[in-house]
Order: structure tokens, then C-alpha cells, then sequence
């Protein structure tokens, strides 16, 4: 009886074990699964400077069109110009990245603050203000308008993607990449309203104008009342 008993715990005790082993895989597992997935679910926006920015297009506009009967990936990237100063471009940069995280396996996203570019790359894209998008693809260089450039960007990159001649993988950037500065990306801290900025020079300039334009009339007043204090 004594064995049985023994043998019975035994038993017990191993199993116990073998269901705890098994209790920490699972929870493993999970913890790996949700680390995955929140390294899945970054945003996937290389930001950078105007040399990186240029390389990058040049890698985009070198796309050939598929031919006939065969299969070969594009180069296909999504470009950004912002500015840290524009509440319009704070709105467009978040909405930029969620779509990063979405599209980011298929297209590579760039972005540039504005600060960072010379007036030649700005004329040479014909980027008269900020925010800008502009997206190079096998069908072409298209910039975005419209107020709604977010959901200019999804629709866009929605039809592209469905396009039977169009294959983009951000794959086809690997051995560009290593050779393109990344910035890290603006903080909470980096965005300010130039729009206050703008509207105290805006009074600033006016007030000076006002004194510039109000001051020889006052001398030219005082210089009237004392002659004709002087006659009397």
C-alpha cells in the first residue's frame, strides 16, 4: 500500500510539474506574440535629411514598367514635407504614420522637415508650402492636393496597390537604406503653434508701420502750432 501511495505521488508530482511547464510556455508564448505584435505595429516613417530624401526618390523614379507575362517588384515611396511649426503638418505627420503601419511592407515613407531643405530642392518640386505629400510609383509622380490629404494618400495608395502591373515591396530600398541618414522622429516637445508666432510679428509690423507712418505727421502738427504760436 505503501508503494501504491508513494508511486500515486509520484505520479501527481510529474504531472503537476508537466502542467506548470506547459502553464509558462503558453504564457510565453503570449508575451512573444504581443511583443511581435507591438513591433508590428510601429510606425514604419524614415525620417531624414535632403541627401537621404534625394536618394531615396532617385531609387523610386528608376522603376521600370512591368513587362509582359513577368513579375518584378517596384520601388514605390510616399514622401513627406513638414514643418514643427504648422498644426496642419502635426495632423498630416500622425495620420502619415498610421498609414505607415499599414502600408509600411509595401511602401516606404519619408519624411523631411522643412527647415532641413534648401530653396533648390523646394523649387524643384514645386513645394510653395507645407504639409506636402508626394508619391513616386511605376504610374508615376503624382503630389497630392486638396485640404484632405490624408484620405487623398489612403485612396491613392489603395488603387496602386490593387493595380495587377504594380507590385511595391519596401524590400526593393535594402540596399539603399544603409546609405540614408534617419532623424528620429519630432517629440511632443518639437511641435509648436507658429501661427501665434506669426500673429504677434504680424502686430509687431503693423505697430511699426503705424509709428513710421504716424510720426512726421505728429512733427509736421507740432511744427504748424508752434509757427503759428510764433506769429501771434
Amino acid at each position: 500500500k505503501i508503494r501504491r501511495r508513494s508511486g500515486r505521488y509520484a505520479m501527481a508530482m510529474v504531472l503537476r510539474r508537466a502542467a506548470w511547464f506547459a502553464v509558462a510556455l503558453a504564457s510565453l508564448a503570449s508575451l512573444a506574440g504581443l511583443a511581435h505584435a507591438k513591433a508590428a505595429a510601429q510606425p514604419m516613417v524614415w525620417d531624414t535629411k535632403e541627401a537621404g530624401v534625394k536618394l531615396l526618390l532617385k531609387q523610386a523614379s528608376n522603376v521600370t514598367a512591368t513587362e509582359e507575362g513577368a513579375e518584378a517588384d517596384h520601388s514605390c515611396v510616399a514622401f513627406l514635407l513638414y514643418s514643427t511649426s504648422c498644426p496642419f503638418s502635426r495632423a498630416v505627420y500622425a495620420d502619415f504614420e498610421k498609414l505607415s503601419v499599414e502600408y509600411g511592407e509595401t511602401v516606404a515613407f519619408v519624411a523631411m522637415e522643412k527647415s532641413l531643405s534648401s530653396l533648390n530642392f523646394l523649387m524643384q518640386f514645386g513645394f510653395h508650402a507645407v504639409p506636402q505629400i508626394l508619391v513616386y510609383s511605376p504610374v508615376g509622380r503624382d503630389k497630392l492636393r486638396g485640404s484632405e490629404k490624408q484620405t487623398a494618400l489612403q485612396e491613392y495608395l489603395r488603387n496602386l496597390l490593387i493595380n495587377p502591373n504594380v507590385s511595391c515591396k519596401v524590400e526593393t530600398f535594402s540596399e539603399v537604406l544603409p546609405e540614408v541618414e534617419r532623424l528620429s522622429r519630432p517629440e511632443e516637445s518639437d511641435w509648436v503653434d507658429g501661427s501665434q508666432e506669426m500673429a504677434r510679428t504680424t502686430w509687431a509690423v503693423v505697430a511699426a508701420l503705424s509709428l513710421v507712418y504716424a510720426v512726421p505727421k505728429l512733427y509736421s502738427k507740432m511744427g504748424l502750432t508752434q509757427r503759428k504760436n510764433h506769429e501771434e
